[in-house]
This record gives structure tokens, sequence and C-alpha cells, in this order.
């Protein structure tokens, strides 16, 4: 299957946000994800700021596993 989005590409940034988004942020609609004139980064930006510490976590772990990985690759 497809591979999760890193934080640390640029042009992946804005799906590795919404994907993140869907994961972590309790929600039923679009509209609890962002607001409709509000971007996925942005969103993700705000959420990242008022997320519990254990989310934050998740989030740097599975950075450290891409870079992990990228480490074995070289």
């Amino acid at each position: 299957g497809p591979k999760m989005p890193r934080r640390d590409q640029e042009f992946v940034y804005p799906k590795y946000c919404r994907l993140m988004l869907i994961l972590f942020k309790p929600w039923r609609s679009v509209s609890d994800l962002k607001q409709k004139e509000q971007s996925w980064t942005d969103s993700f930006e705000k959420f990242r700021r008022t997320c519990d510490e254990k989310i934050i976590s998740i989030l740097n772990n599975m950075q450290i596993l891409h870079e992990c990985k990228d480490s074995r690759d070289d």
C-alpha cells in the first residue's frame, strides 16, 4: 500500500497534515477537521498546539521511523 507521508518533505506536507488530522483529531465531518477557508496545514498546526502530549509523541515517533529507514538505506 501507499507509504505514510513525511513531515520533513515540503511537497507532501499538506497531505501529511490532512492525514494526521484524520487519524488523531476527533471528527464526524470535514468541518470538524478544518474550516472551509482554512488550509490543511493551518488546521494541523493549530491542532498541534492544543493536542495532548501523547499525540505529539506518536507524531514524533512516526517521523523517527522514517529517519531510521533513511539511515538504513544509506
